[in-house]
Parts: C-alpha cells; structure tokens; sequence
C-alpha cells in the first residue's frame, strides 16, 4: 500500500507521522517548498496524548515531485484548494489507485469531475487536530473515521484502505458517507465558525449560554434544509442525536439541550477551531463549504437561513481586516435566541 498525503496542516501531518512511524510506505506533499525542504532534513514533529514524537518522512514540493504509483491519497488540503492537487495527483495514482477526501465540506463532487466517481472516496474525520505555534501538530481530541464510495457501493479497494486508518484511530467503512459528512458539517458549522469568530476553543464556547443558543439556531437551520433535501442525519459520533437536541420547548427540554451539548463538547474542550487558525495566519477560511453550503443549499430550495448566512458574513469580514475577532461580534441580536 503506496499512500500520498496532500496538505501539511494539522490532520495531513499527523497521518503522515502516525503512518509513517507504523512502518507504512507514506510520501508527503507540500505546497510550500521551504516546509518539504525541513520536513525532509528536521523530521515531522507531532504531539499525542502529551508526548511528543519526531518522525523522519519523504516529503516533496507538491504531488508532480512525488515518485507516483499510488495506491491511496489522503487529500488534506483547504477546501477551497482541492482542484489543482487532484489534476497534479491524476498521473501518479496506480491503475486502481483511490484519492480520499479528507476535506469536513462536500469536496467529493469537485474531485470526482476531475478524477472519476470511481476514484473518490468519502472521509468523515471524526477527532481533532491542532497545529501549535513552534509547527508541531498535535491531536487535540479522540474519535473515529468512516469512509465510503459516493454511490454507497461495495468496494474491496476499501478494505486495505480500513486497515491502514485503523492504525490511527478507528475506521468504519459505510454506505452512507454523505449523511455521515453532513452529520459533520452540522457540528463544524457550529464549533469552526463560532469558534472563528469569538477567538475561542470548544470548551469556552460550550460554558456560555448564548453561544449554545446559538449551536441549536444553526442545527435548527441545517435540519431544516436536510429534510427538504430528504437526508436522514446520522448521530454525530454515535452519540449526537440532532433531532433530539432540538426536540420541545419545555424548561425542561432546554435544560437537557444545554446539558447535553456541555457533556458532549467537553471531550473536544482543548480543540482550537481550524477557522480561527486559518485567519490567525492570515489565511481565508472553509466557511463557505460549511455554513455556507448549508446557506447555498436552503436558496435552491427556496427558504432561509438567516442565522447561518450572517455567519458566513462575519467570517468574510474578518477575513477582509474590516472585523476583529472577539466573542463581542456575538451581539447582534439575531444569535442566542431560544
């Protein structure tokens, strides 16, 4: 199993070192030539459960300097960036070789125009990855993956592909990938983007009331266009039920939405939203494949997302310096309503 991973941020270098310390054949590609340049001299450092690993890889300047014949590549790039790292990597897959998205918004349509349906592999990543100041990444909260074909189909390309990620954390392979990646768009339009905004990691967002309020408002909005588009949302990590969540209007009902929501985040509390490092780097953010995705969606359908859309509004403003990022951009009254 030859695999290629594009990206070099937080989750492609901690597949790249967890692999490539288990003894799998791994070759890294970055867009920035000095990064491959002291990946390939210093070694990639990574942090797990507060120890720190450095592991020596092959690293390139990106995917048309790799030596090709790849079995799988694990596509890590921003969103927004997949279309030239998949024509770079066509050339360099084996015959049945597999390019699997990685990406948290539905990147797999841009991919398979490019690639064939055939090629593409749905990821749904599931645990959290952070990269610190001193360019270590380290993995911030546990969880699992699944994986699937677009089409829901058997694939025994697949069952090699479970087995190298189960070396990372456990995977499951599904016939429902796209439900499982809007599962997971519902809760990074939540925790990425409010996150982006306020400056703030889970924990602190999930301890303050109007924020949690404003968690139900955008899963509100995105079940709404879920339903007319007649998705089924699985539970988030098999413990998020979304439409319970929502469900009544009781004291007692909002009590539990606030409870559940505080007991579920608090294993992602350390978890710095991928959103803020973007504009923390002065790099633009994914917020259009998640919030906006979901706004995108509910204007083909003809309804509104009010609360999603201002999001998506605020995080351009900051990405165009006319915003700074604070926990007071929260003010406007459409958010934190019950």
């Amino acid at each position: 199993m030859k695999t290629l991973v594009i990206g070099c941020g937080a989750i492609g270098s901690l597949i790249t070192g967890i692999l490539s310390q288990k003894g799998f054949e791994v070759d890294l590609a970055c867009k920035n030539a000095d990064q491959a340049e002291r990946l390939a001299i210093d070694g990639l450092i990574f942090k797990i459960k507060n120890r720190r690993y450095i592991q020596f890889v092959n690293a390139f300047h990106g995917a048309k300097a790799t030596p090709g014949n790849y079995d799988y590549v694990l596509l890590a790039t921003k969103s927004f960036e997949i279309e030239q790292p998949v024509n770079d990597v066509l050339a360099k897959l084996s015959p049945q070789g597999l390019i699997i998205s990685l990406q948290d918004g539905y990147c797999e349509q841009i991919i398979a125009r490019v690639a064939g349906s055939d090629r593409v592999v749905g990821a749904m990543v599931g645990w959290g990855a952070t990269m610190l100041n001193d360019g270590m990444s380290e993995m911030s909260s546990k969880g699992d993956m699944f994986i699937g074909k677009l089409d829901g189909s058997d694939d025994p390309r697949l069952d090699n592909l479970q087995y190298m990620l189960n070396h990372i954390v456990p995977t499951s392979i599904v016939r429902n990938i796209n439900e499982q990646k809007y599962s997971k768009l519902i809760i990074n339009s939540c925790v990425t983007t409010l996150g982006a905004i306020t400056g703030l990691k889970v924990g602190a967002l999930i301890t303050d009331k109007k924020l949690r309020n404003t968690f139900i408002q955008i899963i509100k909005e995105a079940l709404l266009v879920a339903d007319l588009l007649k998705i089924e949302i699985p539970d988030y990590a098999g413990r998020l039920n979304y439409y319970r969540l929502i469900r009544g209007h009781s004291l007692f009902h909002r009590v539990r939405k606030h409870l559940k929501i505080r007991l579920f985040g608090f294993r992602f509390r350390k978890v710095k939203s991928s959103g803020l490092q973007s504009l923390e780097r002065g790099e633009a953010t994914e917020t259009d494949f998640l919030n906006g995705y979901i706004v995108q969606r509910a204007k083909e359908l003809g309804i509104e997302t009010p609360v999603n859309q201002r999001l998506v509004s605020l995080v351009h403003e900051i990405e165009k310096g006319q915003r700074k990022i604070t926990p007071q951009n929260l003010n406007d009254p459409l958010f934190g309503v019950r």
